[in-house]
């Protein structure tokens, strides 16, 4: 009796353990561009171009969903991050990181250095964008925060978030090129 009564208090407890920890999964994967920083580790897909610091695009991480969040734990250093991936989950996630390696290292020099400091210039592709300021928060006055990888990559005039109340940055992309033909309100613009 004893026995059947251990046996099962502990197939209780690892049914408990299996429910609180809210069918976690964690799996590898790359930042597939800088992510913004924001307060407490958050990572934003605001993409304040004020924000203190941000995670270089290629960075690998630990991610572990659970429900509507995702943590990311940078593999070289440890440190954790936290990302509200909604409903929406993987299509979201997908947003900010991929199951494959990313490198800038096959790009000219200058656009690496762009990549490097998050800004867009004129003749960057959509992808180099894309590498070097993450998402932006509008396509034109619609918001991506439902939207996938692959809408944002077809709309050619993207607009990202600078700062809470200041001017936003747009980014306008030649149709028939795919590459910056303008850009307002980009810091260090030339």
């Amino acid at each position: 009796m004893r026995i059947a009564v251990g046996s099962c208090v502990a197939l209780w407890g690892f049914w408990l353990l299996f429910a609180a920890s809210g069918n976690a999964q964690e799996a590898e994967y790359f930042a597939r561009c800088n992510l913004k920083v924001i307060d407490n580790n958050e990572i934003t897909w605001v993409n304040w171009q004020a924000a203190p610091t941000f995670v270089p695009v290629g960075t690998k991480f630990r991610v572990t969903r659970t429900g509507s969040r995702a943590s990311l734990v940078h593999v070289d250093t440890n440190t954790s991050y936290t990302l509200d991936i909604g409903a929406d989950g993987d299509a979201f996630l997908e947003k900010f990181v991929v199951k494959q390696p990313v490198s800038i290292e096959h790009f000219p020099d200058d656009v690496r250095q762009n990549i490097r400091s998050a800004v867009a210039k004129v003749g960057m592709t959509k992808e180099q964008v894309y590498l070097a300021m993450g998402p932006p928060t509008n396509l034109g006055k619609k918001r991506t925060n439902t939207m996938t990888y692959e809408t944002i990559m077809a709309a050619d005039l993207w607009v990202y978030a600078r700062r809470r109340f200041g001017k936003n940055i747009g980014v306008a992309f030649d149709p028939v090129s795919g590459k910056v033909s303008r850009t307002e309100g980009i810091w260090g613009k030339d």
